[in-house]
């Protein structure tokens, strides 16, 4: 035998957290009723890439987070032939190395190569 739920119990927890979510008028659950993490591109800032990884192995096109030891911003790059977070700071000579694609799918700073010694 099933049990019995209330109509009022069911709408108490409608758009509650650990509820129901609710559907706007397309269909979806609105952006208020999902985790800060699954909605904004920052994903925070880290001492380091290992950081980083450990928290995010993986994201979306547009997401970025600050990384302490480098001072600058990464964020992730699905077009390379290897998906990965990078640093947006890069040489000149390893941009040249990029696919138009990948190129493109990042802000990057273009910094000119180090002198060698």
């Amino acid at each position: 035998m099933a049990s019995a739920v209330s109509y009022e119990y069911l709408k108490s927890i409608q758009g509650a957290p650990n509820g129901i979510p609710t559907l706007d008028g397309s269909g979806e659950i609105p952006t208020t009723q999902l985790p800060s993490s699954a909605v904004s591109p920052f994903k925070g800032r880290f001492a380091d890439e290992a950081d980083l990884i450990d928290e995010y192995l993986t994201a979306g096109m547009a997401d970025f987070a600050f990384l302490d030891d480098t001072a600058s911003f990464w964020y992730w790059n699905a077009l390379l032939t290897v998906p990965a977070w990078v640093n947006q700071e890069i040489e000149e000579s390893d941009y040249l190395l990029l696919s138009d694609a990948a190129r493109s799918a990042v802000p990057y700073l273009v910094v000119p190569n180090a002198p060698t010694p």
